[in-house]
């Protein structure tokens, strides 16, 4: 056990303690109109993939809210019955079920998403 710790605590600190990479001025002067070129290459790619991976998240937050419908649905078919809620309150709870699988359907497909495959688009 006190070669474990020995060795866990030197590989650590080789890690906390390693030098650290700098860039020199000269070479950021140099290329940064590299950068500059390849981000106004990129940035029509950047936006649209945003953009599907927004639409998803949005997906992700509809199911999010659904899952609020089930203890809804619950009240209405129990307390709302007189009132003639029933059928709502069953429509609800059905999709406050289903709610929970569609959440992680989305959420696996969430980074597919974003280069077009799958849902959001």
């Amino acid at each position: 056990m006190k070669k474990f710790c020995l060795i866990l605590l030197l590989l650590t600190g080789g890690l906390i303690y390693a030098p650290r990479a700098q860039a020199e001025p000269v070479t950021m002067v140099i290329l940064a109109p590299l950068a500059l070129e390849g981000a106004k290459i990129a940035s029509p790619h950047v936006i649209a993939a945003m953009q599907r991976g927004g639409r998803q998240m949005l997906e992700i937050g509809k199911d999010l809210g659904n899952l609020l419908r089930l203890p809804w649905g619950l009240c209405q078919a129990t307390l709302g019955a007189p009132l003639g809620l029933f059928g709502q309150g069953v429509e609800n709870m059905v999709i406050g079920v289903c709610a929970p699988f569609q959440l992680v359907g989305d959420v696996l497909i969430l980074p597919l998403s974003f280069f077009g495959i799958g849902g959001g688009g």
